[in-house]
């Protein structure tokens, strides 16, 4: 059931001046939103907080993302982080794995939420849907009683017919009763449904704007595209190192702190046992193969803060997923079905594990690690390093 009065009730005590505290299970206050079970609003830091109202913050709201409620939880995260970057907010959404509110849905609730604006479009107004159905319930008992009681006539808006039910044959009484009043075209293509484009500007930066740049570096002095311009690019690309793209989520398997050893001794390490903390974004891990003349060195990223240009996407030639959507939030291809036709894709899970429905259907190789005998560890390595050498020389490299 949505809570529909939630958020009213939590604009109205943030337009008071009250703060948002988070509250564990045992009433003390926590930073941490993914360890919080409700939350309280209030002036007072020193107040008793068993004293003041409690909203459970794992309830659905009706701020809608795809005709889905969000949990409060998302809400409040996001505008606790009302004075953040966007490049903040979705790396904190992505460290607590919640899911993140587009820009524009974020100022819109946001706006919505400090009482700078009085309406929310993404709002889904349960009050009025309440009151109007109902209002349609009480009118259609009133219809059934006067039924009951009077001559009925039904009246037929396209047919213009009246017809009394002493005259009527009982069928026919019963489909006009059902009968609805066709829409025209104009309410036909209104929709119901707000529909955000916002997306669609950071594809046109990396996929349209982007391409144009290039285009034109490209031309030559007569205005004509040189012939050699992209075997020049592809040549530059293969010159400098490829990089394997890996998740950032605590969650993973693979991590920057286990993949080196995983990849270079075929010893799988499991990340959380590891005692030191890699601080670091990026390793480096040189691979001799068998069939390119000499060792690659790869750079394994588990973020894209350092794509500053979009080369750097040419030189990704394996992304490793968690099978989480939010995961490719800031990729140049933000959705499996294009990602993975650019990129190889690789999916490790234990065995044991139900690989998830929708990463069986996307183009990613499922590589199953053994939970206990390490010893297996040799040949899932060796099944890697021949499958992205393959991707390797399908891409030039020799």
């Amino acid at each position: 059931m949505v809570a529909g009065g939630v958020l009213e009730t939590l604009r109205s005590h943030l337009k008071n001046g009250e703060n948002i505290k988070l509250l564990n299970e045992t009433n003390e206050i926590v930073d941490d939103i993914t360890q919080a079970k409700n939350a309280v609003l209030t002036k007072d830091d020193t107040a008793d907080m068993n004293t003041l109202e409690k909203f459970d913050i794992s309830q659905e709201t009706n701020f809608l993302i795809e005709d889905k409620p969000m949990e409060l939880r998302v809400v409040i995260h996001c505008y606790m982080h009302k004075d953040s970057s966007i490049t903040d907010y979705l790396a904190d959404c992505q460290k607590k794995q919640l899911t993140n509110i587009s820009f524009l849905q974020r100022n819109d609730l946001i706006s919505w939420l400090s009482g700078s604006a009085e309406t929310s479009q993404y709002l889904k107004n349960v009050t009025d849907e309440e009151g109007n159905k109902a209002e349609t319930e009480n009118e259609n008992a009133q219809f059934q009683g006067q039924a009951s009681t009077q001559p009925t006539t039904v009246a037929s808006t396209e047919t213009g017919l009246n017809v009394s039910d002493d005259k009527t044959d009982p069928t026919l009484f019963e489909a006009l009763k059902h009968e609805r009043q066709l829409l025209d075209h104009n309410s036909t293509l209104r929709g119901t449904k707000s529909i955000d484009f916002g997306y669609l500007i950071k594809d046109a930066e990396l996929k349209l704007v982007q391409s144009i740049k290039s285009s034109i570096r490209g031309k030559s002095s007569n205005g004509h595209v040189s012939k050699n311009a992209s075997a020049s690019h592809k040549r530059s690309v293969q010159q400098k190192d490829p990089i394997i793209l890996i998740p950032s989520a605590a969650s993973s398997i693979i991590t920057v702190a286990n993949i080196k050893q995983f990849l270079l001794e075929s010893n799988y390490i499991n990340p959380r046992e590891i005692s030191v903390s890699l601080k670091d974004d990026l390793v480096t891990i040189e691979k001799k193969f068998d069939k390119i003349h000499k060792p690659i060195r790869f750079l394994v990223v588990n973020n894209t803060r350092m794509f500053t240009k979009p080369e750097y996407w040419d030189r990704v030639v394996a992304v490793f997923t968690t099978g989480h959507v939010w995961q490719f939030n800031n990729y140049q291809w933000n959705t499996p079905q294009e990602l993975f036709q650019h990129c190889k894709g690789y999916y490790f899970y234990f065995n044991g594990e139900e690989v998830p429905q929708h990463v069986q259907q996307w183009n990613v190789q499922r590589v199953e690690l053994d939970r206990n005998r390490r010893f297996k560890d040799v040949e899932i390595v060796r099944f890697f390093w021949n499958s992205l050498e393959q991707e390797l020389l399908n891409r030039g490299f020799h």
